[in-house]
């Protein structure tokens, strides 16, 4: 059996781990199904460790704040306000990103 200590660690890591590869996807903007369907693995992850008390949910957002820091290399409330800002100004703005990939490969079912 798991110390509370390493199981701790443990559930940290992997928290880290999934919010990486969430954010590998995009953010709360991003129109991707697999996005969606990480994030909702991920809220369920949280909240299986918050009901189990494996980790505070301090903890939690601390660990999703650094990850967040690191990958967008800002906060994510000022992350949210710019965004929500810039797309205020210009409601008509389109996001050409997803056009950056082939048509060809957008219009393959996957």
């Amino acid at each position: 059996m798991k110390t509370i200590h390493l199981a701790k660690a443990d559930f940290l890591r992997d928290l880290v781990k999934m919010t990486r590869e969430l954010y590998a996807i995009g953010d709360f903007t991003s129109n991707d199904p697999d996005w969606a369907i990480l994030s909702a693995k991920l809220d369920g992850f949280i909240q299986a460790g918050l009901l189990i008390e494996v980790a505070a949910r301090d903890e939690i957002q601390r660990a999703i704040d650094q990850v967040h820091w690191e990958v967008f290399d800002e906060t994510r409330e000022a992350r949210r306000q710019r965004i929500t800002h810039e797309t205020s100004e210009s409601p008509t703005r389109q996001d050409w990103d997803v056009f950056d990939s082939p048509a060809y490969d957008r219009k393959t079912e996957k």
